[in-house]
């Protein structure tokens, strides 16, 4: 019994250490200003944003970015399409201002702001938390 235990640790083991050895070509990070972006009708404040799309070597990628807002896994409102082409690796924008999406998101409830990035035929999502003040 106690064999039996050391090989169900072991495979356990082996599983895990082989799982993390396969990396990604593609890296992609998401920042934006903070997780408490504001309505204002102000064009002097806005909450920006970047995607960023490499490489594993750092190298840039085409790719399409797409940018929503989600409330659990249900889109609540869409931020919109880039495409990124060869040699750009990155996209930074601004929300706010005239118009501001963030007018029609509630207050106070945890939400996500996602960009769902798809490049060499691999989509990848990467999530910023968000409650909007």
């Amino acid at each position: 019994m106690r064999l039996l235990g050391v090989l169900l640790a072991l495979l356990c083991l082996v599983t895990a250490c082989g799982a993390g050895t396969h990396q990604s070509p593609i890296r992609v990070t998401l920042t934006a200003k903070n997780h408490h972006p504001r309505p204002s009708v102000s064009p002097r404040w806005h909450w920006w944003y970047c995607v960023r799309v490499r490489t594993a070597a750092g190298k840039s990628v085409a790719s399409m970015i797409h940018l929503q807002i989600l409330s659990g896994r249900t889109p609540v409102e869409g931020v919109g399409s880039v495409a990124l082409k060869q040699g750009y690796d990155h996209w930074c924008a601004e929300i706010g201002g005239e118009g501001n999406l963030m007018d029609a998101l509630p207050r106070g409830k945890k939400l996500v702001f996602q960009a769902e990035v798809r490049a060499e035929g691999v989509t990848f999502k990467r999530n910023w938390p968000i409650v909007v003040r």
